[in-house]
């Protein structure tokens, strides 16, 4: 089960980066309105900033320079603010993982827009979470078949080699993997001392 998207924006920090004084403005009114403070700039990011729960974005000046990480790798929720519909604006945006637009037509919408965005953004991290996990987990297989074969040189067979892996994270308490690393770590060490 997942959570509920966020409703309630009510004491979070926005902020609204664009051009136009007039879209700068009307923003601000309504993300206020919502009970969000606001701060609302111009160009690249102040430093100091980034103490904001959510990023509003004009999408047809933005630049990658003006954001302080890499494509796709946002550390907040962004909402890119559409005037037109270029497809190289669109190309930039949808690169950066933009979690959801809000039409410069439609500022009425903001509500929506922060929901989607904070929904997507939590979706985002989730898969990375999993993925980042996933890969743990594949290279901690891989660390067990090496200290399997490393022991094997002691035990001269890979059920001993594994046994005596699997007793060391008991008596540890520790993973198998973590074990596994363990192992390793000492072979080398053992290594580099005799050479």
């Amino acid at each position: 089960m997942t959570a509920a998207p966020v409703h309630n924006f009510a004491g979070m920090k926005a902020l609204v980066l664009h051009e136009s004084e007039d879209v700068r403005s009307n923003l601000s009114g309504r993300l206020a309105r919502l009970g969000m403070l606001v701060d609302a700039q111009v160009g690249e990011l102040r430093p100091g900033s980034l103490d904001a729960d959510i990023l509003l974005i004009d999408i047809d000046r933005a630049y990658d320079e003006q954001l302080p990480w890499p494509a796709g790798q946002a550390a907040l929720p962004m909402v890119g603010l559409i005037g037109s519909e270029s497809p190289g604006r669109l190309a930039w945006a949808l690169r950066h993982e933009i979690d959801a637009y809000l039409p410069l037509s439609a500022l009425a919408k903001v509500f929506s827009a922060l929901v989607i965005a904070h929904e997507t953004f939590s979706r985002k991290c989730a898969r990375r979470d999993r993925e980042a996990s996933h890969a743990k987990v594949q290279s901690g297989r891989l660390d067990v078949v090496r200290a399997v074969l490393l022991l094997m040189d002691e035990t001269g067979d890979e059920a001993l080699a594994l046994k005596k892996l699997r007793a060391l994270a008991m008596i540890e308490r520790i993973t198998v993997e973590e074990a596994a690393r363990s192992v390793i770590s000492g072979w080398t060490k053992l290594r580099r001392s005799e050479s």
